[in-house]
């Protein structure tokens, strides 16, 4: 997991070795749409050094769910699901120990990639195939039992069990997957900070630090003297950017005052509390606002519905946060 350059080139260099066969890569543009995929398999297999035979390369097909006429179609006739099959077929037909993929899964319907993704574990289970893959989404780095790299601008920044990538993430990639911010830090003397004044906490660590705040745990409002608002911390920001996650739409904030802090994301709504009329919701306070705001609302003083939302909160307006401390978690650098 990491940067999308970094991985594709990692990811190439495990493919470089003579025992390893190379990542499927279905090209795209018109030209290549109208190349049928006979002819792109079999210069795939040329370029794996492979020749299994038309009975071995139709029964990779098979595995995959994919029938032998799929190789008189076009590339650019094919959908998404059809792609990556082909793509997991192709490698699986080289009859290599190691395959490797670039995000094998992209662009897949979510019912469908969860079961092509548990199809390639089973079989390469079953057959003790060994897989190096990217992805940018948590839940295909399930199938990589032997460990996860997290790999950012170049660096293999961590790597272990997919559990401690993401516990403690140290880099931007499965920060976003566990939906926390990201810094590093300095904890001394007791107090853990990541340059914002109000924005600090008790630690027992020392020294450089890693710290994660989640995109929930800080409330925004229009109003300085909001009464949501439970310390004394409150600073001001300015909204500079925004963006739809899964559910959920976020605002980056960034403190007015640059030397005083770090930009944080922040969610703002989650359409996943859309069900029912503003008047009836009953999301718990602290999850999605306080009883009798609109669903979805996760900062009434933004907005009590989306359509307000929508009007009070652009890029460039001015907000004040109030950060849950508490919520700060530390690890050392080291």
């Amino acid at each position: 997991m990491g940067s999308a350059d970094s991985t594709t080139e990692v990811v190439l260099s495990a493919a470089a070795r003579s025992d390893i066969a190379p990542p499927p890569q279905i090209p795209t543009g018109f030209r290549s749409g109208r190349l049928r995929v006979r002819r792109w398999v079999r210069a795939y297999l040329r370029a794996a050094d492979a020749d299994p035979g038309e009975a071995a390369s139709a029964a990779a097909l098979s595995r995959f769910g994919l029938e032998p006429t799929v190789l008189r179609e076009r590339i650019g006739d094919l959908d998404a699901a059809t792609r990556a099959k082909l793509v997991l077929a192709a490698a699986w037909a080289t009859g290599s120990e190691w395959l490797t993929f670039i995000d094998p899964f992209a662009g897949v319907p979510g019912h469908i990639r969860t079961g092509l993704r548990a199809r390639l574990a089973d079989l390469a289970a079953a057959e003790d195939r060994g897989i190096v893959l990217s992805s940018t989404t948590l839940t295909d780095f399930i199938i990589a039992e032997a460990g996860v790299a997290d790999v950012e601008k170049g660096e293999l920044v961590a790597f272990g069990s997919l559990a401690s990538v993401v516990t403690e993430p140290r880099g931007s990639l499965p920060a976003e997957l566990t939906g926390v911010n990201i810094w590093s830090g300095l904890a001394r003397k007791g107090w853990l900070s990541i340059g914002h004044s109000a924005v600090r906490a008790r630690t027992e660590l020392d020294g450089k630090v890693f710290v994660t705040l989640p995109w929930r745990s800080a409330v925004v409002s229009l109003d300085e003297h909001d009464p949501a608002f439970t310390s004394a911390a409150v600073f001001e920001a300015i909204v500079v950017g925004l963006r739809d996650r899964g559910s959920a739409i976020q605002a980056k904030l960034s403190p007015v005052d640059t030397e005083m802090g770090l930009a944080l994301d922040v969610d703002l709504a989650d359409l996943a509390h859309l069900g029912a009329s503003g008047g009836d919701a009953s999301a718990a306070e602290g999850e999605a606002g306080t009883a009798g705001t609109g669903y979805g609302i996760l900062h009434p003083g933004l907005g009590e519905d989306l359509p307000a939302l929508r009007r009070n909160v652009k890029v460039g307006t001015h907000v004040f946060v109030d950060v849950d401390t508490s919520a700060l978690r530390a690890y050392s650098v080291e």
